[in-house]
């Protein structure tokens, strides 16, 4: 299956934000606020999975932008163009595209293996990114935030207040999402890889043997050119 065919890669990665868009659509609210979705990061792994980092955080900044506008009513709980420039990063469009970073395990041989890892790479940068948010710009809300029962009263002290809340807040749906992400995604890649009979190292070696290939030629190319020289009969002056 040539997967590395730009029109292929194109229409594949698209159909995967579209699939991660549609199941982020259904989500468990938790009761202290955030939700978590059903496996939607899981696709946008496979993406970065197959192709790598650098195009998985395109791939993911797509998504990054479509969730902004299906978000877009959060930006009325703030005022400021800085409150909104940190959401539009940290709550989306960076957020998400770090997530695309999970690529950076593919050349891992063991594709479960390689794909849960790079899940969890990119959704501990994900949950940076929301915590970072929280901490500049939702920290407002740590006031009237009703913080769960295992959380020590040291931690709700004005001075540590911010932090616990967006560490806690955001990690109660971050960490959930991170291991469906990682069961997501090894799941998804191993069966999509095993079916479909992808190797991602592939490619990386077909370059490796045609650069050989190319030096060898290059090398005989040289080596009969001194031999038709030194065959030719030397001229006297």
């Amino acid at each position: 299956m040539k997967v590395n065919n730009k029109n292929f890669k194109l229409v594949f990665s698209a159909l995967m934000v579209a699939l991660s868009v549609v199941l982020s659509l259904f989500k468990i609210e938790l009761p202290y606020g955030g939700s978590i979705t059903v496996f939607s990061m899981a696709p946008l792994v496979l993406v970065a999975q197959m192709y790598g980092a650098g195009w998985g955080f395109l791939t993911c900044t797509v998504f990054g932008f479509i969730k902004m506008i299906l978000g877009f009513n959060n930006f009325s709980y703030v005022s400021g163009i800085e409150a909104y420039i940190i959401v539009f990063l940290f709550d989306y469009v960076l957020a998400y595209a770090v997530v695309g970073l999970s690529g950076v395990t593919r050349k891992i041989k063991n594709t479960g293996f390689a794909s849960a890892l790079g899940a969890f790479i990119g959704c501990a940068l994900r949950y940076a990114c929301h915590i970072v948010s929280g901490l500049t710009v939702w920290r407002t809300y740590a006031e009237s935030w009703e913080a769960p029962s295992f959380v020590s009263s040291q931690l709700l002290q004005p001075d540590l207040l911010p932090y616990t809340y967006s560490v806690v807040y955001n990690g109660m749906y971050m960490i959930p999402d991170t291991i469906m992400t990682m069961i997501g995604g090894a799941v998804f890649c191993t069966i999509f890889f095993e079916v479909f009979k992808i190797d991602v190292n592939e490619t990386s070696s077909k370059k490796l043997k045609a650069v050989a290939e190319e030096n060898i030629a290059d090398s005989d190319s040289t080596e009969s050119i001194e031999e038709k020289a030194a065959e030719e009969p030397k001229v006297e002056e």
